[in-house]
């Protein structure tokens, strides 16, 4: 297998997540739900894993980092949970954890929303902004073309307007160094299994102090047992139920071992191998669709007259090179490249990819695209 789907999940994973994630989920109990010993060792990796994803996006108070079970959870949390919202404006390539929930909120709610596309100077956001509102959800980087969308200018646009400001990282978390609060993010929502390098159904929100939602759900949390409503502090105001603790300590190893690797040589790495491929891409006739700007290592591509998704079954069941075809849960991006009626194939190398996958890639394309000549 060469696994090329890293912006859907990453895979393989460091030693360090397998292990971290064995060794919590062995002696696993409910953290903070009782005193046996079990669950203080529970307690104390939750309160680690905690203060590690703290550090690594730079957050002073660890409290201000809650665990969610994804970048769609924390999302969810904010656009459905933040009150007195009136109008939103979002601004990036909205994945549909984004644009659904807007949707509902628009319909449901009688919220305005407005999407506008944020180049790189920024004039529909400012003209928006020219208005009232009260969110400006961004999303940081495409999960369909890679661009990267200038998000401390968008923060202090917004600010300036006074509009809070939820970022989605879910692209960018673990490939670009984020520093929540030097940026001055009001939210942000990130998944641990892509870029951080973690299990699957783990992730964080951060919350910026003073702010405050409406939890989601309502449930056991250890804490005020005996109120109805829920803990008034964080972060177990935000995580009722039994948290996914082995996910968690193993999306925390993760970022530990990024934080040791370094993310400058994460980027480089993964730019590498898109160049690579974008070049030799074109070269063989294909059409890719590169933004202007800064971008991770997402790339997206289509070869005349082949459906993506048949592209992709072929480098899958053929080549045993597994890459994404259709519209990556983004249609509104697909609507921008006009690609809807096809979607596109998606390559995402990540840090445990070689020049050489990305050979073979090119090498099975080359033979795709001569078989549909016949």
């Amino acid at each position: 297998m060469i696994y090329l789907d890293n912006a859907a999940t990453s895979w393989p994973k460091p030693e360090e997540v397998y292990s971290r994630a064995d060794k919590v989920l062995r002696s696993a109990a409910n953290p903070g739900r009782g005193g046996h010993r079990f669950s203080r060792q529970s307690a104390e990796a939750l309160l680690l894993a905690r203060e590690a994803m703290a550090s690594f996006f730079s957050v002073p108070d660890s409290r201000q980092v809650i665990f969610t079970s994804g970048a769609t959870h924390g999302l969810n949390m904010v656009l459905l949970g933040l009150p007195g919202v009136k109008r939103i404006i979002s601004t990036g390539s909205e994945h549909n954890s984004i644009w659904r929930p807007l949707e509902f909120l628009r319909q449901h709610r009688d919220v305005e929303v407005e999407y506008v596309e944020s180049g790189e100077n920024l004039e529909d956001l400012k003209k928006s902004l020219a208005r009232p509102a009260d969110l400006v959800v961004v999303t940081h980087a495409s999960n369909v073309t890679g661009h990267i969308y200038p998000l401390e200018e968008i923060v202090s646009q917004a600010h300036a307007a006074g509009a809070l400001v939820l970022a989605d990282v879910s692209q960018s978390a673990g490939v670009l160094p984020l520093d929540f609060v030097g940026i001055g993010l009001d939210f942000a929502s990130f998944p641990g299994h892509k870029g951080l390098l973690g299990p699957p159904g783990s992730g964080g929100m951060y919350v910026r102090p003073g702010l405050e939602l409406t939890p989601l759900m309502l449930g056991g949390t250890g804490a005020n047992s005996h109120d109805p409503g829920p803990p008034p502090a964080l972060p177990d105001r935000y995580e009722s139920g039994t948290v996914n603790l082995s996910g968690i300590a193993g999306m925390a190893a993760g970022a530990e071992f990024l934080q040791n690797y370094g993310l400058d040589k994460v980027l480089s790495h993964e730019l590498d191998l898109r160049r690579q491929a974008a070049q030799g891409l074109c070269g063989l006739g294909a059409q890719v669709y590169v933004p202007d700007g800064k971008t991770v290592g997402v790339l997206s591509f289509n070869l005349p007259g082949i459906d993506s998704g048949d592209v992709a079954g072929i480098l899958d069941e053929v080549y045993g090179i597994a890459v994404r075809g259709g519209l990556h849960c983004s249609p509104r991006s697909h609507d921008a490249l006009g690609t809807s009626h096809q979607g596109t194939v998606r390559i995402s190398p990540g840090l445990f990819n070689s020049a050489r996958d990305i050979d073979q890639l090119l090498t099975a394309v080359e033979e795709i695209i001569g078989q549909g000549r016949r």
